[in-house]
């Protein structure tokens, strides 16, 4: 997005436009599932997106089991080769070379489905495809959203640039899925609350050692660093460890041989590993560790979804869930009110309804967040030992296990969250002949 908060940039309509019932800016989950949600519903709907293709790495990879099952049922797994998912059937926690905790996905209550490890190109052309099957979709990209339109106090769509090619699209409503540095909401005066957190996370990717476990998470602890094990397709492992805020230009200066002396500290098994993967600072890939959230997700005509309106960060792999259930919340509220040719403002009370029902669940995961985030920053003696003996407690108390992740990956189930109900609206909205 060429666009900045500052400019505030928004036209009047000069000539004539594409016309649909909804635009999109940006195809990543939130978008793309955004443009399923609303397609199989008979909703016109444009995604526009800057990037010519879906290939990308180090975006999320995870997806919790709820997210699967909206997929599922959604058709969009039927769109993915089976040798781009890998089931991940719980989480080990190392502290100081101790096993502390261990979480087996299929003990908690209403474990119906796993975690998948899906490369996020793939997940974004399975989406696609599935969209495809709907007349009323239509994805564009190299499209680089320029200004919102408005016509008087609302929005009513956005001008975006294709090369040297200009043009405008009108809807009745924008959805900006433009992602955690997203610029269309600030430039609406959607203004998010940023909290920096004490880390921020070096990404790559090595080739495991002969016997180690491909089917779990894992965390390693070590005082206050860690390195994040996940098992990714096609059977390698993504490896994320803490770096102090800002500090990528020092750990480049220090040099290679102090990452892999880091790794192998922390985690020994991976350490030659890691030094056999990671050959140039090009094999990585950083990532400012963040949370964000928008007081207010939605303006008459526009409305936020997924990082734009809500940052997580990387613990518990939530962001592609919560972008994944935005999308089927706002598309259950939002497809039969535009089917409906119902009033602007009725529509702009399904937008206000989308946040009233999805914050209170992105609001219990950051919560979740931080509390993990606190007891990987401990340092010291005694601090390092209070967290393993609350890892270890928690260990064998089966009702705490599922009473945090149970509740975390498998809200869909026990009418917990009202993203059930409406999985199951979209889901009888299907058409028969698809």
């Amino acid at each position: 997005m060429s666009i900045t908060p500052k400019e505030q940039p928004m036209t009047e309509i000069s000539e004539r436009p594409e016309q649909y019932d909804v635009v999109v800016a940006g195809a990543g989950p939130a978008g793309m599932m955004t443009g399923l949600c609303l397609a199989l519903q008979g909703v016109a709907v444009a995604v526009l997106e800057t990037a010519p293709s879906a290939a990308r790495t180090f975006r999320g990879e995870s997806i919790s089991p709820d997210s699967v099952t909206a997929l599922r049922r959604l058709g969009v797994l039927d769109q993915l080769p089976a040798d781009r998912t890998m089931p991940v059937s719980g989480i080990r926690i190392v502290d100081a070379g101790q096993e502390v905790l261990t979480v087996r996905f299929s003990e908690l209550a209403d474990a119906e489905e796993s975690p998948l490890e899906i490369p996020q190109d793939s997940l974004l052309d399975a989406i696609d495809a599935a969209a495809a099957r709907f007349p009323s979709f239509r994805l564009i990209r190299g499209a680089s959203v320029q200004e919102l339109i408005r016509r008087g106090p609302r929005i009513v769509g956005v001008r975006y640039r294709i090369g040297e090619d200009e043009n405008t699209i009108t809807a009745r409503v924008v959805v900006a899925a433009d992602g955690r540095y997203g610029k269309l909401g600030a430039a609406a005066g959607l203004v998010s609350r940023k909290q920096p957190m004490r880390r921020d996370f070096l990404w790559f990717k090595v080739d495991p050692p002969a016997g180690w476990d491909l089917t779990r998470y894992q965390v390693h602890l070590a005082d206050d660093a860690h390195v994040m094990c996940i098992p990714t397709v096609p059977g390698i492992l993504r490896l994320g460890v803490n770096i102090p805020p800002g500090g990528l230009s020092r750990i480049r200066k220090a040099g290679l041989p102090s990452l892999y002396s880091s790794v192998a500290r922390i985690v020994p098994d991976l350490g030659e590993a890691t030094e056999h993967s990671v050959r140039t600072w090009r094999d990585t890939s950083m990532l400012e560790i963040f949370s964000s959230r928008c007081p207010r997700w939605s303006i008459p005509g526009l409305v936020l979804v997924g990082d734009a309106a809500h940052t997580l960060t990387p613990v518990l792999a939530q962001g592609v869930n919560h972008a994944i259930l935005d999308a089927v919340v706002l598309g259950d509220q939002l497809g039969p009110a535009l089917r409906a040719e119902e009033s602007d403002i009725f529509v702009d009370e399904r937008c206000r309804i989308f946040q009233e029902l999805r914050e209170p669940h992105v609001d219990q995961a950051r919560a979740l967040q931080f509390r993990q985030e606190s007891a990987f920053a401990q340092s010291g003696a005694l601090p390092t030992l209070a967290r393993r003996s609350l890892y270890r407690t928690i260990d064998r108390l089966p009702v705490t296990k599922n009473a945090i992740w149970g509740r975390l990956y498998y809200s869909l189930a026990g009418g917990r969250n009202p993203a059930a109900e409406a999985l199951d609206r979209l889901v009888a909205r299907i058409p028969q002949t698809v």
